[in-house]
C-alpha cells in the first residue's frame, strides 16, 4: 500500500519568522526529522510542538501568508506512519477520541470502579500472566540499525498449552523463569536446499539436563566393603536390647566376618636436638614433635664452641618453641594432662657445682624437669602441677658426674590406678637404682616449652662452661592395639554388634551379596546386603563428577571423581527421634587420587540415601598442615572451572556452574567489585557490571540430584523450637537490618562500619541478576506487603548485587565477618528466614509471595559457601575429632595475632583483622599485601572470619527439618570456628562473667545442637560422646573454678574490694546472686548487657528443647547443679526486671543496665550489704528514673528502648515458663509481659499500613518472641 503524506489542513506563515500555525492540523508531537513542503519547496522542521504548532530550523524566507496547502516529508516515512498510529492507539483506545478502555468497558456493562475493572483483566491462572496474549518485541534493542532503515519487530503469543498445530519440523528454546534481560531472535536466510528460519536467545545459558528420579529415601542399603582391607560395618543401636542373636547366610570362605577388639597402649615418640657448629636453630629429629620445633640459643650470656658442641655460658640458654604436647585432658585437676611416660635425656659435659640439663614447662600449669645436683653424683628430679602438688626425687649417690662427657636421663612413668608413678634415673644407658615413687603427677599442657639451663627464662641458677651434644625428649602416649577374631552365630552383645568387621583381606576380585543378619529382643529381624568389591549404581543416578579447566576460555577435562568409594556407610544419627525418622546414609569419596592445580586439590564428598545423593565438592590448600599453616605467599583461588556430573552410562546429569552458564571463578568477574557507588558507598550494579562471588580454598559448592525431602509440619512442632510471629510489620525499617560483604560494599560507618538494608532478606531478589540498582527501586515499590514503611529506594538499593537462590558460592548476603557480626536477620539462635519456615511450612514471602520453604532451604545450603570447610588429611574432618581440648587456634583474627604460643601448624590463619588494618584503599576494596592477599585484589579467603561473638551461624537446623545430615555437617564447620577462637564455654581462668557473654551463649547453642545431630560412625559429624566430654569437661572445671569454691557463686562474698580497689570477679559473684547474669568492666561496674542475656536464654530454651539439657544435667551431679544455676540465674534477671525493675534508667545504651557503679561500691568500701539487692532496689537508688517502661533517660534526651534486649525481656517470662520453670512471679511476669507487647503492638497498628514498625519492632526478630504453642 502506498504511504501517505500528512496534508491534512492547512498552515499559515510569517515571513523571518520560525514559527507555524496549522489550521485543522493533528500533528504527531516531538516527531523529528520532517520537512515542512510549501509550493514545492521545503523547510526542514526543527521542531512539532503541538498539533497545530511547529518551530522551522531557519526563518521562513517568504512572503507571509495564510491558508496554504503543505505536505510534510518525513526522512523515515515508514517510521512516521507507524509512531503516529501507535500514538492513535494510546490515546483513543482504537475506537473514539477521548473514551478510555474503561469507558467502553461501562458503556458494554461493566458494573464497578476503574480499579475492580482493572483486576478483572488479571489472568485466570494469575501466575506469571499466563494468558493468551501478544508480546512485541522490538529486535533494534539487541542488534544494531542502519540509518534510514525500518524497525524489525516480532509477535509472541504466550499462552498455557501448545497452539492446535501440527508442525513437520520444530525446534525449541526456553527462558529462564525470572530472567529480566533474556533476547529473542528470529530471523530468515538462504540456504542451497530452501529458506531457513533461525530461532535463538540472548543472555540466556545453555539450558541444565532434564530429567532425574523423584528423591525417595526408603528402602535398604547395600554395605561395600573395600578389596584388601577390613571395613567396620557400623551397626548402631538406639537403646539396649534384651538381647541379640546374629546369624549369616553365607560360610566363612565366601566372606569372614569378624569382631574387633581395642585394647589400650603406650605408643613411644621420640625427638632429639644435636648441636654443632652449624650454629641455632638446632633441627629436631624424630617423632614426638613437629619439625618445627627447634632448639634457639637464648639470653644475654655468651656461647661457644668445643668438641664440635655448643657449650653454653652463664645466663645463656637452649630454648624450644611451645611443643605443642597433647595428653589425655579431664576435669579433674590432679591426673589431667598427663603422659603416659616422659624421658629426658642430656648428653653432654657438665661443669661442678650443679646444672639445669633440661626441664619441660608451662608457666602456672605444671612442668617436669631434671639436673645435676649440686653435690656432683646425685640427679635431682622434679614434677609440678596446678591443682596437685610438687615434688623433688633425688637418685641414689651414684658418682661424680662433672668435667666429662655423659649421658644422664630420668624417666617419669604414670601409675593409672595410683596418685603418682615413678621415676628411673640411667647414666650412660645403664639404670641407677630402683624406681622411686613419686606423690603427684607431673601436667604437661600443649604451650609447654623445653628448655636446657634456665626455667621459663630464668637464668638466675644457669652454669657456666656446659657443653651440650644432644637433647633428647622421649614420650609415651595412650595408644590403641587392633585386633580381629571369629564370632559365631548365636547370642552376641551390644558391643559384639557395634564391633563387627568385613575381613576382606585377600579378595581383589567383585564378590556377590551377602545377607547377614541380627535379631533383636527375640522378633525384630534387620538384614544387611554385604558385597565385597564396587559400588553398583543404576542408570540416571549420579556417579562421576568430572573437573573442566576453562583457563584457557573452553573447558578442558582435567580429572575425574568417581564417587563410590565408601568412607563411612550404616551412618544414623545417635538422636532416637531422628534415628526412626530418618534412614541411614553412606559417605563416599572420589576413587583415586584428586586433581591438583596450581597447588590447590579440587576434591568431592558425598552421601547416598535412597536415591538422593549430594556432592560437596571442596577445595583445599595441597599442604600437609591443611586446613592449618600461613598461606602468605600461596595462591587461594581456583582457576575458572566447572563440574559435570554424570550416571554410569556416561550421561550428563548437571553442569555445575555460573546462572548464566559461565564457569565459575570466571574471568568476566573480579573477586572484588569494581565500578561506581553513590553517596552512601552502596555499588551501583548496572546489567553490564554485576557481581558474582569468586570461591576460594575452604569455599565448597553443594550438588544435589533434587531436594530432601522436608519433615511436616507437626515433626517440626514436636522437635524444633518454634515462636509465636505476631508482628507483620516487624523489621520494617532502611535500618532495621544491616551488614556487609567486602567483596561488595566496604562499610560506610567508621572502619568497620554496615550498610543499612543490606541482605535484608524480605526484599533481596531471588535470582541472580534479576534487578540492578535502578530497577530494583521499582520492584520494591511495587511490593504485595500491604505494610510498606520498608520498601523504599534506600533499603531496596544495596541489595541489588545480592540473591537468594543457592547458586555455588552464594552467600546470600550473610557477611561473615566479625566487625558487623553478620546480617542483622542471623543475629539470633536460628536465622530469620529458618524461623520462619518452621513457625510455617506453607508459608510465602509478603513481599512477593515467594514460598519461605525455597528461601530457607537455599539459604541453609548457601552456609557450604563459606570459607571454613577443613580438609584434614584429604577429608572432611572435625577438627576436634577424638580431642575435645586440641590445641589448635585461630591467627590472624578481628581481635588480633591469636595465641602465639601456638605453631603455624596448628594455627586456623583467617587473615583478615581489623578492616583498618586490612585494607589500603576502598572502593574497590584493596587489601595489604602479603599478610592478607596474595594481591591487593584477592584477599586470600575472601574476607570471612568469625569470631565467638559472632558465631551465630547454626546451619545444624536444616538437619531438623529436611532429611538429610548434610546440614549438620555444614555445620560443623562453624562449630568448630567458635571452638577455635577459644575453647571454653563457661570455665575461664580469668574471668568470672561467661554466663553473661553472648559469645559463650552461641557456644552453648553449638554444642547443643551438634550433640543433636551427633552421629558415631560418620565421618563429618561427632558422636554425641565427643561433644559431652568437651562440655563435661568445661562445667565441671567451672564448679571448681567459681562455682562451689569459697568466695563463689554458691558462696558468694560479702565485701567485694580487694587491695582498695574493686575485684570485678568478686563484685560479679556477689551481684549474681542477687540480679541473675551479670558483668563487671572498670568503667561502668556491675551491670548487664540485656541483648546478650537474651541471646543465653535463647541457647537454653532450644537446648532444652532439643533434649540436650536434661542429657547434660544426666552427665554429673556437678553439671546438673550448673545448669540448674544457669536458669534460676535467667529467671532471677526477667522476674526481677519485669516485675519490679521496669524503671531502671538505662546506661548509654537501650540494651546496658547497671547495678553498682564502682564508686557506688568503693563509697560503700566494698560492703555488700550497703549495696542495692534487687531491681527495685537499683531503682530506688538511681538519681533519674527511666520516665516509662519503654523510654529512658539518656542525659536529660529521652530515647526509646525499642531493640533486642526489650524484646528478649518481654518474650523472658514465656520461654523460661516454656522450659519448665514454676512460679506464681514467673506467671505474672509473663502477664506484664504480653500486656506491654500488646500495648506496643495496638501502637503500631494504630499507625496504619504505611508507618507501621516505625517507631517500635524496628529491630523484632522471630526468635525475640513466646514459643508457639500450635
Amino acid at each position: 500500500m502506498a504511504f501517505k503524506f500528512e496534508q491534512t489542513g492547512t498552515v499559515a506563515v510569517e515571513n523571518g519568522s520560525l514559527f507555524v500555525n496549522g489550521s485543522g492540523t493533528a500533528w504527531l508531537t516531538d516527531y523529528p526529522g520532517v520537512a515542512l513542503n510549501i509550493d514545492g519547496l521545503s523547510y526542514p522542521v526543527a521542531a512539532i510542538t503541538s498539533q497545530t504548532t511547529l518551530t522551522l530550523a531557519k526563518p521562513y524566507p517568504g512572503a507571509t501568508a495564510s491558508g496554504l496547502a503543505y505536505t510534510f516529508m518525513p526522512l523515515q516515512p515508514d517510521n512516521y506512519g507507524l509512531a503516529k498510529d501507535v500514538n492513535y492507539l494510546l490515546q483513543n483506545g482504537g475506537v473514539q477520541v477521548g473514551k478510555s478502555a474503561y469507558d467502553l468497558a461501562v458503556e458494554g456493562g461493566f458494573v464497578g470502579t476503574e480499579a475492580e475493572w482493572l483486576a478483572s483483566l488479571a489472568g485466570s491462572d494469575g501466575t506469571d500472566a499466563q494468558v493468551q496474549m501478544q508480546s512485541v518485541v522490538d529486535l533494534t534493542q539487541f542488534a544494531g540499525q542502519t540509518a534510514g532503515s525500518t524497525g524489525i519487530f516480532m509477535i509472541v503469543p504466550v499462552g498455557a498449552g501448545d497452539p492446535g498445530v501440527t508442525l513437520t519440523q520444530s525446534a525449541e528454546v526456553v527462558i529462564p523463569t525470572g530472567s529480566t534481560n533474556a533476547g529473542i531472535g528470529l530471523w530468515a536466510r538462504t540456504t542451497a536446499s530452501g529458506l531457513a528460519l533461525v530461532l535463538g536467545l540472548t543472555n540466556v545459558p545453555v539450558p541444565q539436563p532434564g530429567g532425574g528420579d523423584d528423591i525417595d529415601l526408603s528402602g535398604s542399603a547395600t554395605f561395600y566393603s573395600e578389596f584388601n582391607a577390613i571395613t567396620p560395618l557400623g551397626i548402631e543401636l538406639i537403646g539396649t536390647p534384651t538381647s541379640l542373636t546374629l546369624s549369616r547366610a553365607f560360610t566363612d570362605s565366601q566372606l569372614k566376618i569378624r569382631r574387633k577388639t581395642e585394647t589400650g597402649i603406650t605408643t613411644p615418640a621420640t625427638a632429639q636436638w644435636v648441636t654443632g657448629s652449624s650454629g641455632s636453630p638446632y633441627a629436631v629429629t624424630g617423632d614426638a614433635v613437629a619439625s618445627t620445633m627447634t632448639l634457639s640459643k637464648a639470653g644475654e650470656g655468651t656461647t661457644g664452641y668445643q668438641n664440635g658442641h655448643l657449650v653454653l655460658g652463664k645466663n645463656s640458654y637452649l630454648k624450644s618453641p611451645a611443643l605443642g604436647l597433647e595428653f589425655a585432658s579431664s576435669s579433674d585437676v590432679t591426673t589431667t594432662q598427663t603422659p603416659a611416660s616422659i624421658r629426658m635425656s642430656f648428653k653432654g659435659t657438665v661443669p661442678r657445682g650443679g646444672a639445669l640439663i633440661g626441664r619441660v614447662q608451662d608457666w602456672d600449669t605444671g612442668y617436669v624437669g631434671h639436673q645435676v645436683h649440686w653435690s656432683n653424683s646425685i640427679i635431682q628430679f622434679k614434677i609440678d602441677r596446678e591443682g596437685g602438688g610438687s615434688a623433688t626425687i633425688l637418685s641414689d649417690d651414684l658418682f661424680d658426674l662433672n668435667d666429662a662427657p655423659h649421658l644422664i636421663e630420668s624417666e617419669w612413668v604414670n601409675d593409672p590406678n595410683g596418685p603418682g608413678g615413678t621415676v628411673t634415673f640411667f647414666v650412660d644407658g645403664e639404670q641407677f637404682g630402683a624406681p622411686k615413687a613419686t606423690e603427684y603427677k607431673p601436667r604437661i599442657s600443649p604451650a609447654a616449652d623445653y628448655q636446657v639451663n634456665a626455667t621459663v627464662g630464668n637464668t638466675s641458677d644457669s652454669v657456666e662452661g656446659m657443653e651440650v651434644e644432644y637433647i633428647g625428649l622421649s614420650l609415651g602416649r595412650d595408644g590403641v592395639s587392633t585386633s580381629y577374631s571369629e564370632i559365631a552365630d548365636g547370642v552376641i552383645t551390644v558391643d559384639d554388634l557395634r564391633n563387627l568387621v568385613v575381613d576382606a583381606t585377600g579378595v581383589n576380585t567383585q564378590q556377590p551379596e551377602y545377607v547377614l543378619s541380627y535379631i533383636a529382643n527375640g522378633s525384630q529381624r534387620f538384614d544387611l546386603t554385604i558385597v565385597v568389591g564396587e559400588m553398583v549404581l543404576p542408570a540416571g543416578r549420579p556417579y562421576k563428577a568430572v573437573l573442566q579447566d576453562w583457563s584457557t576460555g573452553s573447558g578442558v577435562d582435567v580429572g575425574e571423581l568417581i564417587m563410590t568409594r565408601p568412607a563411612a556407610q550404616n551412618c544414623r544419627f545417635e538422636d532416637s527421634t531422628l534415628f526412626g525418622a530418618q534412614g541411614a546414609w553412606t559417605e563416599v569419596l572420589p576413587q583415586g587420587e584428586v586433581p591438583v592445580i596450581d597447588g590447590i586439590r579440587y576434591g568431592c564428598e558425598g552421601i547416598r540415601q535412597g536415591n538422593y545423593v549430594m556432592f560437596q565438592f571442596v577445595y583445599s590448600q595441597d599442604v600437609a598442615s591443611s586446613p592449618f599453616g600461613d598461606p602468605t605467599g600461596l595462591n587461594t583461588y581456583m582457576r575458572p572451572h566447572k563440574w559435570l556430573v554424570y550416571d554410569n552410562t556416561g550421561t550428563l546429569l548437571q553442569r555445575i556452574e555460573k546462572p548464566n552458564g559461565e564457569p565459575l571463578n570466571a574471568t568476566s568477574t573480579k573477586p572484588i567489585w569494581e565500578g561506581s557507588y553513590d553517596g552512601r558507598s552502596i555499588p551501583q550494579i548496572t546489567s553490564s557490571n554485576r557481581w558474582y562471588p569468586h570461591g576460594t580454598v575452604r569455599s565448597s559448592v553443594v550438588y544435589r540430584n533434587g531436594n530432601p525431602p522436608a519433615y511436616d509440619q507437626q515433626f517440626i512442632y514436636d522437635n524444633v523450637p518454634v515462636y509465636d510471629q505476631r508482628v507483620p510489620f516487624d523489621s520494617h525499617t532502611g535500618y532495621s537490618v544491616n551488614g556487609f560483604d567486602l567483596r561488595i560494599y566496604a562499610g560506610s560507618a567508621g572502619n568497620d562500619g554496615q550498610s543499612n538494608g543490606f541482605a535484608n532478606w524480605k526484599l533481596m531478589p531471588w535470582g541472580w541478576g534479576q534487578y540492578d540498582y535502578e530497577s530494583i527501586k521499582a520492584w520494591a515499590a511495587a511490593t504485595k506487603d500491604p505494610y510498606t514503611n520498608l520498601y523504599t529506594d534506600l533499603a531496596a538499593t544495596p541489595n541489588a548485587a545480592l540473591w537468594l537462590e543457592y547458586t555455588p558460592f552464594n552467600t546470600m548476603g550473610r557477611s561473615s565477618i566479625v566487625g558487623p557480626g553478620g546480617t542483622r536477620s542471623d543475629r539470633q539462635i536460628m536465622a530469620e528466614v529458618v524461623q520462619r519456615y518452621a513457625r510455617d511450612v506453607t508459608a510465602t514471602r509478603a513481599h512477593d509471595g515467594k514460598a519461605l520453604a525455597d528461601i530457607a532451604l537455599d539459604y541453609l545450603t548457601g552456609y557450604a559457601s563459606d570459607p571454613f570447610n577443613a580438609v584434614s588429611n584429604g577429608k572432611l574432618t572435625p577438627l576436634y575429632r577424638g580431642n575435645a581440648r586440641r590445641n589448635i587456634v585461630l591467627r590472624q583474627h578481628y581481635y588480633g595475632y591469636g595465641e602465639a604460643s601456638v605453631a603455624a601448624e596448628s594455627a586456623f590463619y583467617v587473615q583478615v583483622g581489623r578492616l583498618s588494618e586490612w585494607t589500603t584503599s576502598r572502593n574497590p576494596l584493596r587489601c595489604n599485601t602479603p599478610g592478607s592477599g596474595a594481591t591487593a585484589d584477592r584477599p586470600y579467603f575472601g574476607g570471612f572470619e568469625v569470631d565467638e561473638a559472632h558465631a551465630h551461624q547454626f546451619p545444624h537446623w536444616g538437619s531438623l527439618m529436611f532429611q538429610s545430615p548434610e546440614f549438620a555437617m555444614i555445620g560443623v564447620n562453624f562449630s568448630d570456628q567458635t571452638r577455635l577462637y577459644s575453647n571454653e564455654i563457661l570455665a575461664s581462668s580469668w574471668d568470672t562473667y561467661n554466663f553473661a557473654a553472648r559469645e559463650k551463649a552461641w557456644k552453648f547453642a553449638h554444642a547443643a545442637l551438634q550433640w543433636k545431630t551427633a552421629s558415631t560412625n560418620s565421618t563429618r559429624l561427632y558422636s554425641r560422646a565427643e561433644i559431652m566430654d568437651w562440655v563435661t569437661f568445661d562445667f565441671e572445671t567451672f564448679y571448681e573454678q567459681w562455682y562451689a569454691s569459697t568466695p563463689g557463686f554458691l558462696n558468694p562474698p560479702t565485701n567485694i574490694m580487694s587491695g582498695g580497689s574493686v575485684d570485678g570477679k568478686l563484685a560479679v559473684m556477689a551481684a549474681a546472686a542477687r540480679f541473675g547474669p551479670c558483668n563487671h568492666s572498670e568503667n561502668d561496674g556491675v551491670g548487664c548487657s540485656e541483648f546478650q542475656l537474651g541471646y543465653w536464654l535463647s541457647a537454653l530454651h532450644i537446648a532444652a528443647k532439643v533434649g540436650f539439657l536434661d542429657a547434660l544435667k544426666a552427665q554429673s551431679t556437678k553439671c546438673e547443679a550448673i545448669v540448674n544455676w544457669l536458669l534460676a540465674m535467667h529467671r532471677k534477671h526477667i522476674v526481677g526486671r519485669i516485675n519490679d525493675g521496669l524503671l531502671i534508667n538505662s546506661a548509654g545504651s537501650e540494651y546496658l543496665i547497671n547495678y553498682w557503679s564502682n564508686e557506688t561500691i568503693i563509697a560503700a568500701g566494698g560492703d555488700v550489704a550497703s549495696l542495692p539487692q534487687n531491681h527495685a532496689g537499683v531503682v530506688a537508688a538511681q538519681s533519674v528514673h527511666a520516665p516509662s517502661w519503654d523510654k529512658y533517660d539518656d542525659g536529660g534526651t529521652l530515647s526509646s528502648r525499642d531493640g533486642q534486649a526489650m524484646d528478649a525481656n518481654l518474650a523472658g517470662a514465656a520461654i523460661l515458663l516454656d522450659i519448665g520453670m514454676t512460679g506464681s512471679d514467673l506467671e505474672a511476669a509473663a502477664a506484664t509481659s504480653e500486656t506491654l507487647f500488646q500495648q506496643k503492638l495496638a501502637e503500631e497498628l494504630a499507625r496504619g499500613t504505611a508507618s507501621a514498625g516505625s517507631e517500635w519492632f524496628k529491630y523484632h526478630q522471630s526468635t525475640n518472641n513466646r514459643p508457639y504453642k500450635p
